[in-house]
């Protein structure tokens, strides 16, 4: 099950209940208006119907979850499949962060691919890579092309500060290191703690070289589209 903002909803039944629900079809890959039917309560805690897409008919499961007065419960909108188009990157916050003018365009390049405007979504993509980094280089490498910026941020960023950061607090006298000693002093949070900083680790040593792997295969097979004034009959 997919969440889905409140904000989506469009209009309602005279229940609170969605009627019309906005969002990108999973089928068309367009954003459309999806007409609910009406709603079925099941056990008390939840309500379900379908709801077909205005533009190519597609149907899709909507459920909201229930108050104690049988009510729809706010923020608790969910539907199956999940909708077309991309979803924010976890983490986005950093970026905003970082740069507000780079949030902005990473905002505009999913709205754009949202919108099936692929070539408006590309090019934004390549304004977003020169914008994040020119940020992060220096200024004597800022006007350099794209690829050469790309290329200076292996020397420029200091990539391995990420796994200082982890040996410190790994260490005997570290926020963690010191905890091993004695196990019953491991509560929630540590263990909370410890389990994001695992995670976070595994994104950068192992998920993000082999997503990288993944892409560029993926990249060397996908078709080649045609170049306008090509002259191909």
């Amino acid at each position: 099950m997919h969440h889905l903002p409140d904000s989506s909803i469009q209009a309602r039944f005279a229940n609170g209940f969605a009627r019309t629900v906005e969002l990108i079809c999973p089928q068309c890959h367009e954003k459309a208006i999806f007409e609910a039917h009406p709603w079925q309560e099941h056990g008390r805690q939840v309500v379900a119907t379908e709801m077909q897409c205005s533009r190519c008919e597609n149907e899709m499961l909507l459920v909201q979850l229930l108050d104690d007065m049988g009510s729809s419960k706010p923020g608790s909108l969910f539907t199956y499949p999940a909708p077309g188009g991309r979803s924010t990157m976890p983490g986005a916050q950093h970026l905003q962060a970082l740069s507000g003018p780079l949030a902005r365009s990473y905002d505009s390049a999913l709205k754009l691919y949202n919108h099936a405007e692929w070539g408006a979504a590309a090019l934004t993509v390549r304004h977003l890579l020169e914008g994040l980094a020119a940020r992060l280089l220096p200024a004597d490498k800022r006007s350099l092309p794209l690829p050469r910026q790309l290329e200076a941020l292996q020397h420029d960023v200091d990539f391995a500060r990420p796994l200082q950061d982890i040996a410190q607090l790994m260490a005997p006298d570290g926020a963690f290191g010191r905890h091993f000693d004695d196990e019953s002093s491991i509560d929630k949070v540590t263990a909370e703690h410890m389990l994001e900083l695992a995670e976070q680790l595994l994104q950068y040593l192992v998920v993000l070289p082999g997503e990288m792997v993944d892409l560029r295969s993926r990249i060397a097979t996908a078709p080649v589209p045609l170049r306008r004034g090509s002259g191909v009959a």
